[in-house]
């Protein structure tokens, strides 16, 4: 059975006012698909994808057609491996430039060598 793919999930600080705010994702194989965007309605947008593809994927985030800050931005989707090393932490689903971005990693199970690292560095 082929291990599913990791979902990417992003909290942008942005405000809509009166326009539209467009994603589109480019993936490995050249083919493209739309994230799904939501408006928090706190100054903040999320951006939701469920890829289809593992690999290095470049998103376009637009507002009224121009990139927003940021933009275009690449992330890469690995396979959800029930496996040895975990994260968890604030920094990895919304951070704010030169602010640092903090989460944890867990490696207990990996093997010989540290368990657990708390990362914080600024975007």
């Amino acid at each position: 059975m082929e291990p599913a793919l990791r979902p990417f999930s992003l909290v942008i600080p942005f405000t809509v006012q009166k326009g539209e705010i467009t994603g589109e994702v480019r993936m490995p194989s050249d083919c493209t698909a739309c994230p799904h965007i939501t408006d928090n309605k706190d100054g903040t947008v999320t951006v939701k994808y469920s890829p289809s593809e593992r690999g290095l994927h470049e998103m376009d985030i637009k507002y009224d057609g121009s990139h927003i800050p940021g933009s275009p931005l690449q992330f890469y989707v690995d396979a959800i491996n029930s496996g040895h090393v975990t994260a968890y932490g604030p920094g990895l689903s919304h951070g704010t430039v030169n602010k640092p971005a903090t989460f944890t990693i867990v490696t207990k199970d990996a093997g010989e060598g540290v368990n657990a690292i708390t990362l914080s560095q600024p975007i």
